[in-house]
């Protein structure tokens, strides 16, 4: 498992836009391709937020964490 690499601020914007994401996605009538994506990436932020890990920004060793944090 990673170590926590989000802010929480970051971790904020993400889950807001997580679940503003999510909630548009379920108000559809019909789910096609755009939408089952924008739910994965809905899924995906809400649980960056949640856990404060995110795998892209480990990948490319980022830290969003204030200093006293680490």
């Amino acid at each position: 498992m990673i170590d926590r690499n989000l802010g929480n601020a970051e971790r904020l914007i993400r889950l807001l836009l997580g679940l503003t994401f999510g909630y548009w996605t379920l108000s559809q009538p019909h789910l096609n391709v755009t939408e089952w994506f924008v739910g994965l990436v809905a899924m995906m932020l809400i649980l960056n937020g949640v856990f404060s890990r995110c795998y892209l920004w480990y990948v490319l060793d980022l830290d969003s964490r204030p200093k006293c944090e680490i």
